[in-house]
C-alpha cells in the first residue's frame, strides 16, 4: 500500500505469498479440523497407529477439500465437474471407520463373573482420581459402589468397548482390567 501510495511499482512478492497462504488455508482447514477435535474421540488417538489414522484422516479432508477447488474451477470453464476427489476421500474415511470400528468382546459363559470388590479396586484405582465427589468429569462420579452401579453403562462404553477412559490411558488401565469390567457389565453388573 505505502509504495502504491508513493507512486512506486509494487513488489509481486507480496501478492504471491498471499496466494500461497490462501493455498495452504484451503487444503488445511478440514485437515486442521479434524487434527483439532481429534483428542476427543477415543478411537482416532487410541488406534493401535493413531499417527497413520491421523495422516489418513487428514488426506480424506484435503481430498474433500480439493474436490471443492476442483468444482468451482470447472464450474467457471464450463466443464464437467471432477467428483473423483471427493469419492476418493469420502470412501477413505469409510474406510477408515470400518477400520477402527469397535468389535464387541466375545461373551464369556464359563467364566464367572467378577465381584464387586474386584470391579471397585479397578474403578478406584484408575478412574475414581477424575470421576469423585470433588472431581466431577462430565458429570460422572464413581466413588460410591451405587454411583458405579448406575454408571455402569458408561463404564463399559468408555472404558472397556471404547476404550476413551481413562484419557489418554493416564493411569494405565490394562486390557485384562477392561475385560474384567466387561464381564461384571455382561453379567448385569451386580453389586455382590
Amino acid at each position: 500500500m505505502a509504495q502504491m501510495k508513493a507512486g512506486q511499482p509494487v513488489d509481486p512478492v507480496h501478492g504471491q505469498r498471499a496466494k500461497q497462504r490462501s493455498v495452504h488455508n484451503t487444503y488445511f482447514t478440514l485437515p486442521v479440523l479434524i487434527a483439532m477435535l481429534s483428542n476427543h474421540y477415543g478411537f482416532l488417538y487410541g488406534a493401535k497407529h493413531n499417527w497413520l489414522v491421523l495422516v489418513l484422516i487428514m488426506l480424506a479432508g484435503a481430498l474433500i477439500r480439493h474436490s471443492f477447488v476442483a468444482r468451482h474451477k470447472a464450474l467457471v470453464a464450463g466443464q464437467r465437474v471432477p467428483w473423483e476427489y471427493a469419492a476418493a476421500g469420502t470412501a477413505l474415511i469409510a474406510g477408515i471407520a470400518l477400520w477402527l470400528a469397535p468389535t464387541p468382546a466375545p461373551k464369556s459363559t464359563s467364566v464367572a463373573p467378577p465381584s464387586f470388590a474386584q470391579v471397585r479396586a479397578v474403578v478406584e484405582q484408575r478412574c475414581t482420581m477424575c470421576h469423585n465427589e470433588q472431581v466431577v468429569s462430565k458429570g460422572v462420579q464413581l466413588h460410591t459402589p451405587e454411583l458405579i452401579a448406575k454408571n455402569a453403562q458408561a463404564i463399559y462404553q468408555q472404558a472397556v468397548v471404547l476404550k476413551a477412559m481413562p484419557m489418554n490411558n493416564a493411569t494405565q488401565i490394562t486390557d485384562a482390567e477392561r475385560t474384567l469390567l466387561g464381564r461384571w457389565f455382561e453379567a448385569g453388573s451386580p453389586l455382590n
